[in-house]
């Protein structure tokens, strides 16, 4: 394997490159990395490497009609991050992820892998949370600003030892892992018990190869977890629903806490054709919230139209193939629920909704490989459980202007 060529094989793991695109060996030197692999070095063997990426997203945020409070209209600097990679002897990865906005550092990955053949690959560590595609998408390859609303109900990292890899050329890909056990909106770093999750997920291209253009990129996904949590009122470890503009529409009220089973189902789909891409995601949950088996549930549908003519790939960073840059359109919508079992028990109905149903559009430009200026638009829509009213219809738009190296 080549200088060059190992390089390549790094930037085409799947779910590894932050700003995802086409790559040719003919852009990067013999020795020293200065593009869309990141910045960094080869050795004169070619068999190791060391790679720093950097990431900056940078908000504003606005509240059209009255604005919640106590929330503002303003300015964020949303995320500013380095990413570490590193590979020895072509055989062992290493990964560290970390943001340091808002004056603190927060690790959001470190991991060590091995390649244990060419269809599996062993990794330890904090990582991505292996149930959907879209969970396992770096953030700056979404369409919007968020992730979609099926992927509120599912944790987006935790920590422990991962099986996983592909065979057939991309046919199918598979995750296996044993995790800490985290919930929806945790850290995924701390573990409040010794019992742990098992996350499986498989994800199919059925048609890759067949000669069949309009399904060759459909893919079609199931993943699902199943363990146990056990909180106290202190650390109910029990997930928070926040609207897009960053309010709590839906929180369980202390002392509620988690005391046994969670279970997890999200199938998925994939698909891109030409200009037009989408990607589909459900989630149904069940937790034992005090006492009482708690079901949850969302469905959501992002599809995207690349107006400039560059073809479009789902859950993909747009590379522009023209001076002026790649102009997208994004159209959006989903719902999520939780059961009303829930209520009023454990959550109170004047505060907590009982669902939110969102509709959003967007435009985005790519004016350069890694340079995004995403707008995006949701409008919120609530419903209450009985007994309690509806919190106001809320709608938002964010423009956030990225940089990914």
């Amino acid at each position: 394997m080549t200088h060059r060529a190992l390089i390549v094989a790094l930037c085409t793991v799947p779910h590894l490159v932050l700003a995802a695109g086409p790559q040719t060996e003919d852009e990067l030197p013999d020795f020293a990395v200065a593009g869309p692999a990141g910045f960094g070095v080869v050795s004169a063997d070619g068999k190791s490497m060391l790679a720093v990426h950097w990431l900056l997203q940078s908000d504003f945020r606005v509240f059209l009609g009255d604005s919640p409070a106590p929330d503002r209209d303003t300015f964020l600097l949303r995320f500013a991050g380095l990413r570490l990679d590193a590979i020895i002897e072509r055989t062992f990865h290493a990964q560290l992820f970390a943001n340091v906005a808002e004056n603190r550092v927060t690790l959001l990955e470190g991991w060590i892998e091995a390649k244990l053949a060419p269809w599996a690959r062993l990794r330890v560590g904090k990582f991505q949370f292996p149930i959907t595609e879209e969970r396992l998408t770096p953030g700056t390859a979404l369409p919007f600003v968020s992730t979609s609303v099926a992927s509120m109900l599912l944790p987006a990292r935790d920590t422990g030892v991962q099986l996983l890899g592909s065979v057939g050329g991309g046919v199918f890909f598979y995750n296996l892992a044993l995790v800490n056990g985290t919930f929806a909106g945790g850290a995924g770093e701390s573990d409040g018990d010794s019992a742990k999750d098992v996350v499986a997920r498989a994800f199919f291209h059925p048609f890759l190869g067949s000669g069949i253009e309009p399904l060759e990129q459909l893919g079609l996904g199931v993943g699902a977890s199943v363990g146990k949590h056990t909180g106290t009122p202190d650390n109910p470890r029990l997930l928070t629903l926040t609207t897009y503009g960053g309010q709590v529409f839906f929180a369980y009220a202390r002392p509620a806490a988690a005391d046994g089973t969670i279970v997890r189902i999200a199938p998925h789909l994939t698909w891109g054709y030409g200009p037009v891409a989408l990607y589909a995601d459900a989630a149904w949950t069940r937790e034992r919230v005090s006492g009482t088996d708690v079901d949850a549930h969302a469905l959501s549908a992002v599809a995207t139209i690349v107006l400039t003519g560059e073809a479009a790939a789902p859950l993909s960073f747009v590379v522009p193939a023209h001076d002026y840059g790649a102009v997208v359109v994004v159209l959006g919508a989903g719902e999520v629920a939780v059961g009303l079992e829930a209520f009023p028990a454990l959550a109170d109905p004047n505060v907590a909704m009982h669902s939110m149903r969102v509709y959003g559009g967007g435009v985005n430009w790519y004016p350069a490989r890694g340079v995004a200026v995403i707008a995006s638009y949701g409008h919120q829509v609530f419903t209450a459980a009985p007994g309690g009213a509806a919190r106001a219809d809320e709608d938002t738009v964010i423009v956030r202007l990225q940089l990914v190296i």
